[in-house]
Formats: C-alpha cells, structure tokens, sequence
C-alpha cells in the first residue's frame, strides 16, 4: 500500500449497546474512536431514488485503509465511517486486499 494515497482522515464509529426506547425499539447509539484514521474515499456513482414520492440521493464510494483486525470482522450493523459531514455504512464486511494482512477495502453506502 501507498501511503501517498491514504490522503483522508476519516473517524470510525462503532455501535454501542443501545438501550430500548419506551416502544421497545431499540436505539442506535454510535461511539466514534477518539483518533482519525487515513483512508482513501473514492466516490464511485451517485444515484437518486425516487419511492413514496420522496427523492433520496444514494452514494457509494470505495475506502482502502490500513488493515486491523477489528475493521476486517466488522458488518455495517458494528461499523460505520464518517468523512467530514457524510456517513457511510459498509456494505458486506471489508475485503482484505491481496489477503496479506496488509489494507482493507470497504465498499459504502451513504443516504442523504
């Protein structure tokens, strides 16, 4: 992996245990790690959906980074990316490159 390319600071949000609203939902809570992360985010395609007569914009993007073992078991139900304003939630779990232990890709998915 190229170092040069890893120009995105990113923050890594992981989902805590919830606790349970008075309906008995269950609440998302999301603690980010205290230390950014450099990734590579490539947006790949954008899309508008139209369903209910609402539009949404859907997003997706591909983001490489260094490999750790906790980001390779991760779903998108443990794990989701944030850079800048924009949330990203993985789509399958990261794909360990090469399988050298060495960086992950992750492919994204955004809703606005």
């Amino acid at each position: 992996m190229r170092a040069g390319k890893l120009r995105h600071r990113v923050t890594l949000e992981w989902l805590t245990s919830g606790g349970r609203s008075d309906s008995g939902a269950t609440a998302e809570e999301w603690a980010p790690e205290e230390r950014k992360r450099w990734a590579e985010v490539e947006q790949l395609r954008g899309r508008t959906l139209f369903a209910a007569q609402e539009a949404n914009a859907e997003t997706t993007a591909r983001i490489r980074m260094r490999w750790r073992a906790d980001i390779a078991a991760a779903t998108g139900k443990t794990l989701r990316i944030r850079f800048g304003q924009v949330v990203y939630r993985l789509e399958g779990r990261p794909i360990d490159l090469g399988g050298k232990h060495t960086e992950l890709e992750l492919m994204c998915h955004e809703w606005v």
